[in-house]
């Protein structure tokens, strides 16, 4: 099997690693803009079925070239350019994935589902972490429970040493931490779909030492299509990420003073757009997180009975691959392989809850020492 990764940052590396590790792989291209980051890919890696390309991302010509010369592809950059990229995915008959992330994009593949399945080949989004593995997740619970009525998903990456107000090391894109802290939040309350503000309804919970109490609040993205998926069938369905107290009211501080506002402020000094400020500031601030911890607990309700699914996972030295690499990367990489494979046998753009089979998934995280406690 051939695949192409599109986008050599974290989550691109891991995807890559994970691909030229099974047996049937006979090539994988990890492409990106940056030398310099295919070039540290390439050291990671070290696999002679590893081939690096520079190319524009916003060169369809490129793009295309390199999809047509694989079975699979996955888009591990901006979310942006997914809608281009599923278009030439259906022009070159190439399936593909990718990590998501933002409900509007996906909607927009969404409206290509006949052009893939007249093409013959599946686009799958949201195949990350959150969204991503966790739809695999619940779609194994409401399989196995049929008294189900209430799912609650709490997610999050947090550094395992823990420093400064917000206890928070980077570890994905800071435009995709911005958007989760401020896009309205997707849930079902009582069997509706409704919108709530994200950055609220902070709740406690705790997981074994050395983590103990953690927080957890709404964020935007999580679910997904799970919302519209699961209407009719679920009362309640939420999302919110987890992170060491206190984490939510500091950034509800600057959410609420307008620092990740878009809209250009004057000032003294000239003209500056907020989000633009507070992004550079994150990531000048707060360094990237080699040390991390990726916590996992969704809870299925109803009846009076309750069931929970916990992962714990940490980074690991050899090779060097952080959790939220590991629990990002590695599903997405999943995902891309049962499409080339023909395990996932549907054409079309769909969901991960709609074609991806949950038991073959979670056995294939157990292989990469994802376990899921509960299952």
């Amino acid at each position: 099997m051939k695949y192409a990764v599109l986008g050599a940052g974290l989550m691109g590396k891991a995807i890559a690693w994970d691909i030229l590790n099974q047996d049937d792989t006979t090539e994988v291209i990890l492409t990106d803009n940056s030398q310099n980051k295919l070039s540290e890919a390439s050291w990671l890696i070290d696999n002679p079925k590893l081939l690096t390309e520079l190319i524009d991302a916003t060169n369809s010509d490129q793009v295309e070239f390199i999809l047509k010369k694989v079975d699979a592809a996955v888009a591990a950059i901006h979310y942006g350019f997914n809608v281009n990229f599923s278009k030439l995915a259906i022009s070159s008959k190439t399936h593909m994935c990718d990590l998501g992330g933002n409900n509007d994009i996906v909607d927009e593949q969404m409206k290509l589902n006949a052009e893939a399945e007249k093409a013959g080949i599946s686009i799958i989004p949201d195949c990350g972490l959150a969204p991503g593995m966790i739809a695999v997740l619940i779609k194994w619970g409401l399989e196995k429970f049929d008294w189900v009525d209430t799912v609650k998903a709490r997610v999050g990456g947090l550094p395992q040493n823990p420093e400064g107000v917000l206890k928070y090391g980077r570890l994905f894109s800071t435009e995709g931490l911005i958007n989760e802290y401020i896009e309205p939040v997707r849930v079902l309350r009582d069997g509706e779909l409704k919108e709530i503000e994200p950055l609220s309804e902070i709740e406690e919970l705790e997981f074994p030492e050395p983590y103990g109490k953690l927080e957890a609040f709404t964020t935007s993205g999580g679910l997904s299509t799970m919302v519209e998926t699961y209407k009719g069938t679920l009362k309640n369905l939420d999302y919110k990420t987890i992170r060491y107290p206190g984490h939510a009211t500091a950034i509800r501080a600057m959410y609420e003073l307008g620092y990740f506002s878009s809209e250009t402020v004057d000032t003294p000094d000239g003209s500056i757009k907020p989000r633009t400020l507070a992004s550079t500031l994150i990531e000048r601030t707060i360094p990237l997180c080699e040390n991390d911890v990726t916590l996992v607990r969704i809870v299925f309700e109803g009846g009076g009975k309750s069931h929970s699914l916990t992962i714990i996972d940490k980074a690991i030295k050899n090779p060097p691959l952080t959790a939220m690499m590991r629990t990002t990367g590695f599903p997405a990489a999943i995902v891309s392989q049962m499409q080339a494979r023909g395990v996932i046998g549907k054409s079309g753009v769909m969901p991960q809850e709609k074609c991806v089979p949950a038991g073959k998934f979670i056995e294939e995280l157990k292989k990469r020492a994802i376990l899921v406690d509960g299952v």
